[in-house]
């Protein structure tokens, strides 16, 4: 009886340690323009970093960034590079000024097709606002939305595994 317990107990610590993994997507770790920055002139690059490998299949273009104008007129040039976990585009236009919009998709190291936006201004005064001050203490805190759901995600996994060992448990006591 003791035995079996123990056989279910090392069961469960292993799929709560594995479930950190199943959700490892390919979450940004950062961008150069900032999400939601202001700079009075357009960068001659972009580049997004990730927090895994990004997979690359020969020549073939499995992972790309797009940047658009406030017009909504491709500005980047149509290859991207990757370079491990960045990825990077050159801006074929930086005489623009609004709302730059970036595009990215990419396949992480776990295979899964990740895609996203963003975007950025141009040929504004930067100002530091009070949103963006709390936005900037967040993240040198380490505090972040995204990893406040998966917490949420592997809670509620945790509560029903024990859930279920609490039954077979009391099963196996009858």
């Amino acid at each position: 009886m003791c035995k079996k317990i123990l056989v279910l107990f090392a069961a469960v610590l292993l799929s709560l340690s594995s479930t950190s993994l199943a959700f490892a997507h390919g979450d940004v770790v950062s961008s150069s323009p900032a999400a939601d920055s202001t700079l009075i002139a357009a960068p001659t690059k972009i580049s997004i970093e990730f927090d895994g490998k990004l997979q690359t299949i020969g020549n073939a273009q499995v992972n790309s960034i797009t940047v658009t104008d406030n017009h909504g007129q491709i500005i980047s040039n149509p290859q991207s590079v990757v370079d491990g976990t960045k990825i990077s585009n050159r801006l074929l236009l930086t005489d623009v000024t609004g709302l730059v919009s970036v595009h990215y998709r990419i396949v992480s190291e776990d295979g899964h097709p990740v895609e996203g936006d963003y975007s950025f201004r141009v040929g504004e005064t930067p100002m530091l606002t009070s949103a963006q001050s709390e936005d900037i203490a967040e993240a040198d805190a380490g505090i972040s939305e995204e990893k406040g759901s998966n917490l949420l995600v592997n809670a509620g996994g945790v509560i029903i595994i024990l859930t279920l060992l609490f039954f077979i448990i009391k099963r196996f006591k009858k």
